[in-house]
């Protein structure tokens, strides 16, 4: 076997396995689409981040949001990711980048971590995926007080905190645990 064939071999493995990744990950909970820059502050204004808080963001992606949250604001704030592509983009923008506040990252399936020291918790799911699996665990785990902000869908059978609407963008709602 030539060393263009192994490397090819290698390659396509690499590839296959990234994809799948990526795809378990989609099907569990969303599809990768990254929460809009342009966004980012509302989810902050309506979440009304204060010190020393801590933020989870479940189904972080690339971090988008861990790291601008952290770079204005002295909290912690960790984004759990189970596509190890994007897992790894996470960890290697946190070397790269200069913070106020901690952003960590964790590897693995959320449904399977405890989220009960959250104050807050963001999420951009797919409505189905929220209502079957996420809801029953948020309602289980959540302690009274913690804000959960989802941002374009609703929570079925959670009553709004505050909608914010701005035309030609996507509503962020938030919802605190009773």
């Amino acid at each position: 076997m030539s060393l263009f064939s192994i490397v090819f071999v290698i390659i396509m493995f690499i590839l296959t396995a990234a994809f799948l990744s990526l795809a378990i990950a989609g099907v569990s909970f969303a599809p990768w689409v990254p929460t809009s820059k342009k966004d980012i502050q509302r989810i902050i204004d309506i979440s009304q981040i204060k010190e020393g808080q801590i933020i989870y963001d479940l189904g972080c992606g690339i971090g988008t949001v861990v790291f601008e949250i952290t770079k204005q604001l002295p909290v912690s704030a960790v984004g759990f990711e189970r596509a190890w592509p994007l897992f790894l983009v996470c960890l290697w923008r946190k070397k790269l980048g200069a913070f106020k506040g901690t952003p960590n990252f964790e590897f693995g399936n959320f449904f399977k971590k405890d989220i009960s020291k959250a104050d807050i918790i963001y999420i951009f799911g797919m409505p189905d995926k929220i209502l079957k699996k996420l809801k029953p665990k948020m309602e289980k785990e959540l302690k009274k007080g913690t804000k959960v902000v989802s941002y374009v869908f609703p929570i079925e059978g959670w009553r709004e905190s505050k909608i914010d609407k701005i035309s030609g963008r996507p509503q962020i709602y938030l919802y605190i645990k009773e």
